[in-house]
């Protein structure tokens, strides 16, 4: 149960999709707000996506100075709504597209990314970023759509796009 590591937004998407014709349900990669809500438990005002909403390295993080390598998903505890590893295991790449003044226009309930641009949204953190600086469920950054290699710090997650209760 190790992250996976993707050079490229379109691996991540073909999965998710793949993952949707397989199980019957609708998946996707999810967008930066699905991503949100979830590390920020419903919305609320948390500004780690732990199990407690604060860094304790080595409890609900990984140990501050450890070299650059993942974990096994589950090593930590997950968030209140049972995600696991929101932080601290991979740079997570979205379905959105990334636009830099993209929030300073964008409505505050459910936004949906620019319609095209050419980077993809990340969010979350590696275990090579500062914890302090890049954990938090505020930070956003830019992401190439293709990598020249797999990097074992970029990875995704799959989501129900739903809103009924499965």
């Amino acid at each position: 149960m190790n992250v996976a590591p993707i050079k490229d937004w379109e691996e991540a998407k073909n999965y998710c999709q793949w993952l949707g014709k397989v199980s019957g349900y609708p998946v996707d990669l999810p967008t930066e707000a699905q991503w949100e809500y979830a590390a920020r438990n419903r919305g609320q005002n948390i500004l780690y996506p732990t199990s407690d909403g604060s860094l304790k390295f080595g409890q609900n993080f990984p140990d501050e100075g450890r070299r650059p390598m993942t974990e096994r998903v589950d090593k930590y505890p997950p968030n209140p709504l049972g995600l696991y590893s929101m932080a601290g295991m991979a740079i997570e790449v979205l379905d959105d597209w990334y636009g830099e003044n993209f929030y300073l226009e964008s409505p505050t309930k459910d936004p949906k990314g620019p319609l095209s641009g050419l980077e993809k949204v990340a969010r979350g953190t590696d275990s090579i970023d500062t914890p302090w600086l890049t954990a938090n469920t505020v930070l956003r950054r830019n992401h190439p759509l293709e990598l020249d290699t797999h990097y074992f710090e970029v990875s995704f997650r799959c989501a129900i796009q739903r809103s009924e209760q499965l």
